[in-house]
């Protein structure tokens, strides 16, 4: 337990509570005294919620009493208007009110903001342990290294989004695996035309798709994950849209994001391909669960016109600019735009650049294959091995043995001396 100031909390507290109140802080901790809680004191809104979604904590107390400060001011307009943002920019993050039966305006608040779980500070510790025990039973433990969840947005079909997020998923796989379960990553495949990205990696389409997966949900553990999920001869897990549209149009948001929170618990990378994707708001929810959001684009003026309009739904949605990473693909320093133009145009970090390699991904999907299984060397493949090795080596994965890189110039050489 231990205080610590909003400018320094550290990534990877177990619970934050929200309140500048040092009572409320001393009863909370007391309260909870089995876990660490760390005090998140209260500032501007963007900024609190940046500093959440950085630690990553497992569960958010945020202080309803009505004297957040000790001042007599009351603040459950500000909590409010932080638990409205965190759900809109941390779907996944689990939230938990702490009031007082003398202040019921704060309880009534806290349902406003759609947060259900209540701890009474007039109340004996033990219910407080007893509320946060319940909610955490299910929930992945603290201690486990976190999955990255990377979100590609097209900024229109067909410029190359479902591509690179089926390279991407197999290159992740394809890693060593004499330290791993096999399950390290899966592919979300959410993009329109529906399954394109099963069919790129060869894989029969099965019977379970994204909505039998919402609709069993409940059932989703690692066994039905083994069994259910179709997957390649690596291991690579992939869920898919279903072929119908109308079913589709059926999936809500909410269960979406249920879903993705709930597969966090079984992978170390999730890659959620949303290239032409209809649903602009699902689009957004997504992003806004996802670690980062990486927007595809390419040099052309339709690519760029519709870019600009996919920033602006995310401005709407409130998507933090630090998530957002621009990609430009089949990109030609010699033709339109620069990359590093367009970034200063849409005012978004440059990520990296993918050559034109239309010819030779064509070669490779004819020949019922990824690039990478024809040609290693290849710059589409230097390329989408770079991003893959930054997903590795970020905080998230620094804790995973050996590196992509590595792997990737052993396998080289060998293929190199075989053909000696």
């Amino acid at each position: 337990m231990g205080h610590q100031s909003s400018g320094n909390m550290q990534k990877g507290s177990k619970f934050v509570f929200c309140s500048s109140n040092e009572a409320h802080f001393h009863w909370i901790s007391a309260a909870l005294h089995t876990w660490q809680v760390v005090q998140q004191e209260l500032a501007p809104i963007e900024r609190l919620a940046e500093q959440i979604g950085r630690a990553r904590p497992q569960l958010v107390l945020l202080d309803f009493s009505g004297n957040c400060r000790g001042t007599g001011e009351e603040c459950a307009q500000d909590m409010l208007a932080l638990a409205q943002t965190l759900k809109i920019r941390h779907p996944g993050m689990h939230l938990v009110a702490v009031g007082s039966s003398s202040h019921p305006e704060g309880a009534v608040a806290a349902i406003n903001a759609g947060v259900h779980h209540f701890i009474n500070m007039q109340a004996d510790g033990a219910e407080a342990r007893d509320v946060v025990g319940t909610m955490i039973a299910g929930l992945p433990s603290a201690d486990a290294d976190p999955c990255s969840v990377i979100a590609l947005l097209g900024a229109r079909a067909g410029i190359g989004t479902t591509t690179l997020a089926v390279h991407l998923a197999d290159i992740l796989q394809r890693q060593d695996t004499s330290q791993s379960s096999g399950q390290r990553v899966a592919l979300l495949d959410l993009g329109w035309p529906a399954a394109d990205g099963q069919l790129y990696l060869n894989i029969s389409n099965g019977d379970f798709d994204l909505l039998d997966a919402i609709r069993n949900r409940h059932r989703m553990d690692a066994t039905l994950i083994q069994t259910a999920l179709a997957h390649d001869q690596h291991g690579l897990r992939v869920l898919s849209l279903p072929h119908a549209s109308e079913k589709t149009h059926a999936i809500s948001g909410t269960d979406a994001i249920g879903l993705l929170t709930h597969l966090r618990a079984y992978f170390d990378v999730l890659i959620v391909d949303l290239g032409g994707f209809p649903d602009g708001e699902l689009i957004a929810r997504i992003a806004n669960a996802a670690d980062q959001a990486w927007l595809l684009t390419d040099q052309s003026v339709g690519s760029l016109v519709s870019l600009d309009a996919l920033i602006k739904m995310l401005d709407n949605s409130q998507l933090a600019r630090s998530k957002r990473h621009l990609i430009v693909n089949r990109y030609d320093d010699r033709s339109g735009m620069s990359a590093l133009q367009i970034s200063e145009r849409f005012k978004t970090t440059l990520k990296t650049t993918i050559p034109e390699s239309r010819d030779a991904l064509v070669a490779a999907a004819n020949a019922g294959k990824l690039l990478h299984e024809n040609s290693r060397s290849h710059a589409y493949i230097k390329a989408v091995t770079s991003l893959a090795s930054q997903i590795l080596h970020s905080e998230e994965g620094s804790r995973q043995p050996g590196g992509l890189f590595d792997w990737l110039q052993r396998r080289l050489t060998r293929q190199a001396k075989r053909h000696a």
